[in-house]
């Protein structure tokens, strides 16, 4: 439950085993890469100087960045082709990553098997699109079934043009109508699904009125291919045999292709591996530089994984790997690894969501996982109504993508349970099991009162970090007279004194003194900058113009007492929604009796519980969030560093 300890890894290769060391670092699945030529121009770039590392050393005056090889895009692209045939069965061979291969030879390899493949299916998909057309020519000469006429007669007429076509009974009418305006012979030749069909004859001169005027019918034509002859039922006749004869060649041809998908999938899968490493390798070389003889790769590492990289590179002859430590690394910015058990994993998503922490900033996860639980049970504090957040959650994690929100609501639904079990509510009902702490709603004073104090108790503890973090980023000015530091807390506690004096109607500290605190922890926050420069020997003790600095900190100290008061108030909202919880469901009780039956009843208090879980559920989780974010966040937590992203594959 911490942040990693990391290190920079710098590297220097003979340029022939490039692919080879990137690949067993990328397989470690634990370096992230950081640019080599940036490094090398800021003298940041570091191994010790050596007879034998003389020649690394001149090389450095040679180097350049890696070109970029775009083969393997145009292969992967291949491979999702290819599980598009397969219907998704290919997937990553995980023993191929650690293969030895040529990759120039595996392409050669792998396009054989994709022509093969491929021209295998585009032979089906072309007799599929044959028998769909035939499909489509059979339907509509089935509508031609009885006409008694041959087609190739049709054709023969040198003075008149024919055409087929279906029209509506409503359309009939209007064709009948238009009889006398219609200058062609008009056959009905039969009747079918959508309509009734005719054959109509009219001039070859009247093409364009006639298709004007058939248009206007919403004359739907039944066209025939040059290639069909002879009456409509010798046609049908001929279709079937086709369609057919096209089944029997589909049914071979998806044989044929099952057989090369048995025989070729592992292949495919493998290759699929091999055309990711690619990938990756070239992923890398954007981060690296190199000469003619040597390449450079600069990268962060978790300093418990040292031992285990040197070993894995110790195989490759003249590899120099060079490690730093924190006091060495000045200009660049060290990312962020955090480091949770299973219980804290999933709230670091919600961590992320406001930033991710510095490396020298405690990680805020545990804390933020153990208080958000908390304040969204005692807000949604139900049995069934969390069971079924935690049966929900559960489902939502094993599908894919939604692992992590699934797991956190079913750490909600858990914390939901234990505040149900102790308000003693069960889908709203409060008659069933006993309260083995509080009912909310018969006790109002207490449960608004308890919040307060829960936020009180969490606002001590997010002062805390904020002095921890001070002390780790080694800042006296904000960890000792900063308003979130020590002074602020002093402050903090001597307004609560003062306040508890009049709420409560009894002394808690002597109000002069109180009064006198609190006005020298005024001024040891305004006079904050000079005191700490002074302390720390630092010249001049102001960064900025004397009286700008005062205005500003006089101001700053105003939106101090706000922000502190507010804060602490507005915790007052854990325990109103606790209310608004009971209250909800005695609303959708009050409409489930007005409506007078049972049945109508079940009804209304089942969607009041959907409703419930659905809408305030949600409404609650926003509202823990905010609490965290604004309330607890804004005193300990900056979230301005830069998250650790190792580069391996994806799986």
């Amino acid at each position: 439950m911490a942040i990693e300890k990391m290190s920079m890894m710098n590297i220097v290769g003979d340029i022939k085993t490039v692919d080879e060391v990137l690949k067993d670092l990328i397989l470690l699945e634990n370096i992230s890469l950081v640019n080599s030529l940036a490094q090398i121009e800021e003298d940041s770039f570091m191994f010790n100087v050596k007879d034998e590392n003389v020649e690394k050393i001149v090389d450095l005056n040679f180097i350049s960045s890696f070109s970029k090889d775009e083969e393997y895009e145009d292969c992967l692209k291949k491979v999702e082709e290819l599980n598009k045939i397969f219907k998704g069965e290919i997937y990553l061979d995980k023993n191929s990553l650690k293969e030895d291969y040529n990759f120039k030879d595996s392409i050669k390899s792998f396009q054989s098997i994709y022509e093969e493949i491929t021209s295998m299916y585009n032979k089906l998909l072309n007799l599929k699109d044959e028998l769909s057309k035939i499909d489509k020519f059979y339907s509509n000469f089935m509508y031609l079934k009885d006409t008694e006429v041959h087609i190739e007669d049709l054709r023969s007429l040198k003075y008149f043009n024919y055409v087929f076509g279906v029209l509506t009974k409503e359309d009939r009418l209007k064709l009948k109508k238009n009889y006398e305006n219609i200058l062609a012979v008009v056959f009905h030749t039969g009747s079918g699904d959508n309509g009734e069909v005719y054959l109509i004859i009219y001039p070859s001169s009247l093409e364009e009125e006639t298709t004007r005027i058939l248009k206007s019918l919403n004359f739907n034509r039944i066209d025939i291919p040059e290639e069909f002859s002879g009456t409509p039922d010798e046609i049908v006749r001929d279709l079937n045999k086709k369609k057919v004869e096209i089944k029997k060649k589909i049914e071979e041809v998806e044989s044929k292709l099952e057989d090369l998908k048995q025989k070729n999938i592992v292949k495919v899968q493998k290759f699929l591996g091999k055309f990711q490493m690619a990938e990756k390798i070239e992923e890398a070389k954007e981060y690296m530089a190199h000469s003619d003889h040597f390449f450079y790769l600069s990268a962060w590492t978790p300093i418990k994984d040292k031992n285990k990289i040197e070993e894995i590179l110790s195989k490759y002859e003249g590899l120099l790997t060079v490690f730093k430590s924190e006091e060495e690394i000045s200009k660049s910015k060290i990312p962020t690894k955090l480091r949770n058990n299973k219980i804290f994993k999933p709230f670091e998503t919600l961590v992320k969501m406001y930033g991710t922490p510095s490396y020298n900033e405690l990680d805020p996860t545990p804390f933020l996982s153990i208080t958000y639980m908390l304040l969204f049970g005692a807000m949604f504090g139900d049995l069934g109504q969390g069971l079924i957040l935690l049966l929900g959650g559960y489902v939502l994690s094993k599908k894919k993508g939604n692992k992590i929100f699934g797991s956190l609501i079913s750490r909600l639904g858990i914390s939901s349970m234990v505040f149900g079990t102790l308000y003693g509510a069960f889908f709203g009902f409060e008659d069933i099991i006993p309260a083995l702490l509080i009912r909310p709603f018969e006790n109002i004073d207490t449960v608004l009162k308890a919040a307060i104090v829960a936020g009180i108790f969490l606002i001590f503890i997010s002062y805390i970090y904020s002095i921890l973090n001070s002390i780790k980023r080694k800042d006296l000015k904000n960890g000792l007279f900063g308003k979130d530091g020590v002074v602020g807390f002093m402050f903090y506690i001597t307004l609560l004194l003062l306040l508890g004096e009049v709420v409560l109607k009894r002394t808690i500290i002597p109000k002069t003194v109180g009064v006198v605190l609190s006005i020298a922890f005024i001024a040891l926050m305004i006079l904050k900058e000079p005191l700490s420069n002074l302390i720390l020997g630092k010249k001049p003790l102001y960064t900025e113009d004397v009286s700008s600095y005062y205005i500003e900190s006089s101001f700053s100290i105003l939106e101090t007492l706000l922000s502190m008061l507010s804060g602490t108030v507005s915790f007052i909202r854990v325990g109103a929604f606790a209310l608004t919880h009971v209250g909800l469901f005695i609303a959708f009780q009050t409409i489930g009796k007005m409506i007078g039956t049972q049945i109508g009843n079940v009804i209304v208090l089942v969607l009041g519980n959907i409703i419930i879980i659905g809408l305030e559920g949600l409404i609650v989780f926003i509202q823990g969030l905010r609490l965290q974010y604004y309330e607890l966040f804004s005193r300990y937590y900056e979230g301005e560093g830069i998250e650790f992203k190792p580069i391996k594959i994806d799986r």
